[in-house]
């Protein structure tokens, strides 16, 4: 897909037309009662994968808790079934619950990984509405800090903090969940710290970091790398954007676009208020979409 080979935009266009495809496959052994409720004494409880299956078409449809519960009800019928929907308020409830049900993002053992991190927004007034009134209250953010597959767009490993967190001081988190065999790690300018090279090169990853403009040689083993591409650059004449383009660093902007396909797909702006919700709503908009891009790549 983001390899140098041209693209057929024809197969293309109609993976992105096949994402507006509403179809739901159920399987009607799920919804009978040994499979919908847990076993347990007093009130039946509904199983963690109805739970999750919820916060899915809640986060693919931008739907609210109390809409959600509409909405299932609605398929429910249907289909003819007698079986009723949870309650909304325990979609919320729960979402701590069905979080170790979640899939790995990627199966695949990426050779290169782009890492990049973005935000998105909790609360806080549209830019419209902060650009002609002012704001009304702090604005506050969620951090997603992903390393991604260049090859396919896939989220390979996924860390979320509050606004607060560094990018830099997240890269050891992100590696260690990593699987193993990356050859090459890209980079901003963000991660041109002794810490961050010394973790890459510890595990025998190239790191792709431009070094800032008014660096100098250290003598640090962790910078050698940085050494090397000040050399390369002094010997091109000092032209930066040369030195990039020959090490293949354009790759880096696929984490731009994997965060620019994220917000404008499945929105910038989480609705949940609560941060285990919010860790939840987050991590499945990368789910879903990792699944739009696995299936384009594989078109």
């Amino acid at each position: 897909m983001h390899n140098n080979a041209k693209r057929c935009w024809k197969q293309y266009n109609k993976s992105l037309v096949q994402r507006g495809s509403i179809t739901f496959w159920i399987d009607k052994d799920f919804l009978k009662n040994s499979d919908v409720f847990e076993s347990s004494k007093g009130r039946p409880k509904f199983k963690n994968a109805l739970i999750l299956s919820g916060w899915a078409q809640k986060i693919a449809y931008k739907l609210t808790f109390r809409t959600l519960e509409g909405f299932f009800n609605s398929l429910l019928n249907l289909i003819g079934s007698k079986i009723s929907s949870p309650h909304y308020s325990l979609f919320c409830k729960r979402s701590k619950e069905v979080s170790s049900l979640l899939p790995k993002l990627s199966s695949r053992r990426s050779m290169e990984i782009v890492i990049d991190a973005s935000g998105l927004k909790i609360f806080g007034e549209g830019e419209w509405k902060t650009y002609k009134h002012g704001r009304e209250k702090r604005r506050r953010w969620l951090k997603v800090h992903a390393a991604v597959d260049p090859k396919t767009g896939e989220c390979v490993v996924v860390k979320i903090t509050d606004e607060k967190g560094a990018d830099s001081a997240q890269l050891r988190d992100l590696l260690s969940n990593c699987p193993r065999g990356i050859k090459r790690a890209y980079a901003d300018g963000a991660y041109d710290t002794k810490t961050c090279r010394g973790l890459l090169r510890n595990q025998g990853i190239e790191d792709i970091i431009p070094p800032r403009k008014t660096s100098v040689l250290r003598e640090e083993k962790e910078m050698r790398n940085r050494n090397d591409a000040l050399r390369e650059i002094k010997e091109l004449g000092g032209d930066y954007e040369l030195w990039k383009k020959l090490k293949g660093y354009g790759r880096r902007s696929l984490a731009e676009t994997f965060f620019s396909r994220l917000k404008m797909t499945l929105g910038d702006r989480l609705s949940c208020r609560k941060e285990e919700n919010q860790i939840l709503e987050s991590l499945l908009k990368i789910q879903a979409l990792n699944r739009m891009a696995k299936a384009t790549y594989q078109r």
